[in-house]
């Protein structure tokens, strides 16, 4: 049968953010849409219908998740283990399905995908720009168009085309092939540098707080503030950069280049709050936690509940929606 819901956050991976531990056990969903919380088990959060699904000769569409549930099953004890020992695994072959596991789950998810394509989108509308730049260029694309064998529509007119693309009255997509291939290339790009780091095992015990997860779990940020000019973003092969990874309410991945103690006891609940900051602020539309409620750092160096977080999220929309006004 084919599989219709591709989870990306995996149910197990989920399962370990829930009340028992187990798939069965419900854990609380955060919405950002409507500022709105609810229980769910794992199975029914975490997927997008048909997200992966290829169009290739012969070739089942959902063969992507086939791929993906070899890593996951792979991966999923070797986590299981980290959250009982607290330990990175020590040989090559478990460490390398963690990191593969890693870099999937980072570049899997709905917001990533929708982001890597977002290049290829402003080209094309710079290209379809610079095709009516001018009556001589519009024909000599034609004429290389018909050249190359491809079929070209005769009845619009240069003016008619320039119109067009001006009033930007257009939206151009591409396939969920190229949206699959974008996502397999990132994941191979950033598997070397996630291999270098050195990771920390972070974790949190009960009476401090528990971790929470996101429908974008692994974030990457700068361990340094200064100012960066237009080169504020992180990139996985900086320096002064840390990689965070949700595996548990108890325990977190923190990875570094730089020299890293193996493991981390979060001892307090403002440390607590600056690594579910992380996750939480690095989010799409979904916070999962075990709890209905969870700690958060604050702009003004504060640890915030999930009261706090939603009306930070009010305030975020309340401010989209002012902009929105502006400009028209």
């Amino acid at each position: 049968m084919t599989k219709v819901r591709h989870h990306f956050v995996p149910v197990f991976h989920l399962s370990l953010f829930t009340q028992d531990g187990t798939r069965e056990s419900p854990l609380w969903v955060f919405d950002q849409t409507t500022g709105k919380q609810r229980e769910a088990v794992p199975e029914s959060v975490g997927y997008e219908k048909k997200l992966y699904n290829v169009n290739l000769p012969n070739t089942q569409p959902d063969v992507m998740e086939d791929i993906f549930k070899v890593i996951e099953d792979a991966a999923a004890p070797i986590i299981k283990k980290i959250c009982k020992n607290h330990r990175i695994p020590e040989n090559d072959e478990d460490y390398n399905w963690l990191i593969n596991y890693i870099a999937l789950l980072s570049q899997r998810t709905p917001a990533r995908m929708n982001h890597s394509i977002m290049p290829l989108e402003e080209i094309s509308h710079l290209y379809a720009q610079m095709i009516v730049a001018s009556p001589e260029h519009y024909e000599s694309i034609k004429q290389s168009m018909k050249n190359a064998g491809e079929e070209v529509n005769e009845n619009v007119s240069y003016e008619e085309l320039k119109e067009f693309v001006s009033g930007n009255k257009y939206n151009i997509s591409f396939d969920n092939n190229t949206r699959v291939k974008l996502l397999l290339n990132a994941v191979d790009a950033i598997l070397h540098p996630l291999g270098a780091r050195n990771w920390t095992v972070a974790y949190s015990s009960p009476e401090v707080g528990d971790f929470i997860c996101s429908d974008n779990p692994v974030s990457l940020h700068w361990t340094i503030q200064k100012d960066r000019g237009i080169w504020s973003s992180p990139g996985h092969g900086l320096l002064n950069t840390e990689v965070s990874v949700p595996l548990s309410s108890r325990i977190t991945l923190l990875g570094r280049f730089e020299e890293m103690p193996p493991f981390y006891n979060v001892s307090s609940k403002e440390n607590l709050a600056i690594l579910n900051s992380y996750t939480g602020l690095h989010s799409d539309r979904f916070v999962f936690s075990k709890q209905n409620d969870f700690l958060w750092y604050k702009q003004d160096n504060t640890v915030g509940n999930v009261t706090d977080f939603k009306k930070l999220i009010f305030q975020k929309r309340n401010h989209a929606d002012s902009s929105s006004d502006y400009k028209d």
